[in-house]
């Protein structure tokens, strides 16, 4: 299973000073071209790799700095070996092969094309209607007192495992979302550090959403206390 992040929030000043600096810090390897720099930070933090800078102003990813670029093909296919997401659109809504095509850069396109691994349940763009209409209904007030940019399903489509997580403002922690094993629904968790148990899970289809109720299995008895040795008489 692939795990990559999702990151929703378009205000900088919800990031913690020591965050906010490491993220700045990925994102100027991208922006500078520097490869070596930007896989030695992706050493570190793999979960990053589709993260724009934070505060999300322009939406572009480390794929889209390098579509941009005109990275080497080697460069490029390292990305995507890392989880990078071909569908992953910009704010103004490009992909990594619609920047490359504005820029020129030929040796890119048929590398950036995004190919479907795996089939969202159809048809897809219900499914992420009913996706985020969860998301609202689940987070109570925390979208409307901060904003964040609702996580796409399409990402999903590009590999044969991958899961998503969406960290929400207000809910001490947030979703995690993937394809059912046979692809018929998504299969959502929600989770806070509040949580005395596992979380919310929820089944979406394109017919709407609904819980999953999971049986609570109570903890096996504590083993009984040993025997006392016997007491044998003193000779």
């Amino acid at each position: 299973m692939i795990s990559i992040e999702w990151d929703g929030l378009t205000a900088r000043e919800r990031f913690g000073d020591w965050y906010l600096k490491e993220r700045d810090r990925f994102s100027d390897t991208a922006r500078d071209a520097d490869w070596n720099g930007l896989f030695e930070e992706l050493g570190r933090n793999p979960r990053w790799v589709n993260l724009p800078r934070p505060g999300n102003r322009t939406g572009f990813a480390p794929l889209h700095q390098a579509a941009w670029h005109g990275a080497d093909f080697a460069v490029v296919s390292r990305l995507i070996a890392h989880g990078a997401w071909r569908t992953q659109r910009t704010r103004d809504g490009r992909r990594a092969v619609d920047v490359a095509r504005e820029q020129g850069h030929a040796h890119l396109l048929e590398l950036l094309e995004p190919v479907v691994v795996r089939q969202l349940p159809s048809p897809p763009d219900v499914l992420e209607h009913h996706f985020h209409t969860l998301l609202r209904e689940r987070t109570g007030r925390c979208f409307e007192e901060v904003e964040h940019l609702l996580p796409p399903l399409s990402p999903l489509t590009e590999g044969l495992a991958v899961e998503i997580a969406f960290r929400v403002v207000g809910m001490l922690g947030g979703f995690t979302y993937r394809l059912e094993e046979h692809g018929e629904a998504l299969h959502v968790h929600g989770h806070s550090r509040m949580d005395a148990d596992d979380g919310d899970h929820f089944r979406v289809t394109p017919q709407g959403w609904s819980k999953i109720e999971r049986r609570r299995v109570p903890p096996p008895p504590p083993p009984p206390p040993p025997s006392p040795a016997p007491q044998h008489p003193a000779p």
